[in-house]
């Protein structure tokens, strides 16, 4: 599989008919329905700035959990993946490295092949899933001081994907630094990351692979007096940069063979952002990752690293 990590293939138009048959937003400028369909034409807008580079015919997910929310072109075709974060914390950590805290994580990564921003604005929902992996983990938080907290993790699972040649048995372990600061009248998260994974095909015939990764970000949040329903707008420049000691060997992996690539990006959110269900709803964002081959715009959809 080829990612070329950019978005869809044509900017979504709402006409005038459209505007008056979903209700009158400029009526109710600070709506829940009008923040949606302006959200959604965000990510059409920035749909129209892709890229194209050269493609393969593979169509496998196998490392789709280490992809990122956002939305992808695949041969052609373009996917949206979702990462819900679900966990449950066992005990918080202690201050100051005493106790570490501990805390199960139960990620589950889907994805919708051919799926077009327009889409948003129509409210059409895709009818099946063609990517779906679910990883369960345990992660420990050890709190060094109050702007630093270390968190090393392991998990392992499996992934479905639209062909069950290609289903896979997954697994990882790493750790996550997370140091935040204050600079330029912003809060500021640098984040260091180092990770092993690797892929067991349940089809014997295809090549088990792994990787391992250097990633380190840093991401500044602005918050500016730009109102959303009595809620503030909060931008957010960021770039990460991402050096593989062993880059994954088969294309259908979906990441990038380059040992070193990098994104830089732009992220919008509200602050605070509003929940759904007792969930936060994601940020969205557009950046830009040279990768090589796979290089290309991704829409991002939540954190960006």
């Amino acid at each position: 599989m080829r990612v070329t990590l950019g978005a869809g293939q044509h900017a979504a138009k709402v006409t005038r008919e459209e505007e008056k048959s979903s209700g009158s937003c400029g009526a109710r400028p600070g709506s829940w329905r009008c923040a949606g369909l302006a959200l959604a034409a965000l990510i059409s807008a920035a749909a129209s700035a892709q890229t194209t580079p050269e493609q393969s015919g593979f169509a496998d997910f196998a490392f789709a959990s280490e992809l990122g929310s956002g939305i992808y072109s695949i041969d052609g075709r373009t996917i949206q993946v979702y990462q819900l974060p679900l966990y449950y914390r066992l005990r918080k950590a202690a201050p100051y490295g005493g106790r570490p805290g501990i805390k199960i994580t139960l990620p589950v990564t889907f994805g919708f092949f051919n799926f077009q921003p327009s889409d948003l604005l129509h409210l059409d929902i895709p009818t099946s899933v063609n990517a779906l992996s679910l990883e369960p983990g345990v992660e420990l938080d050890y709190w060094i001081n109050d702007s630093w907290h270390v968190y090393p993790y392991v998990k392992g699972g499996v992934t479905w994907g639209s062909s069950s040649q290609i289903n896979a048995t997954i697994y990882g372990t790493g750790v996550r630094s997370d140091y935040r600061f204050e600079a330029f009248d912003a809060y500021g998260l640098w984040r260091a990351e180092l990770v092993y994974a690797g892929v067991r095909y349940h089809d014997a015939a295809l090549p088990n692979d792994y990787f391992t990764r250097l990633r380190n970000g840093v991401e500044l949040r602005r918050t500016v007096d730009w109102n959303w329903d009595e809620r503030k707008s909060q931008f957010a420049p960021y770039v990460f940069g991402d050096y593989y000691f062993h880059a994954p060997e088969d294309p259908a992996s979906g990441l990038s063979s380059r040992s070193f690539q990098f994104e830089v990006g732009l992220m919008w959110g509200l602050a605070p952002m509003p929940k759904i269900l007792g969930l936060d709803l994601p940020r969205l964002g557009i950046g830009y990752r040279s990768a090589g081959t796979l290089s290309g715009w991704r829409l991002v959809i939540g954190d960006p690293f």
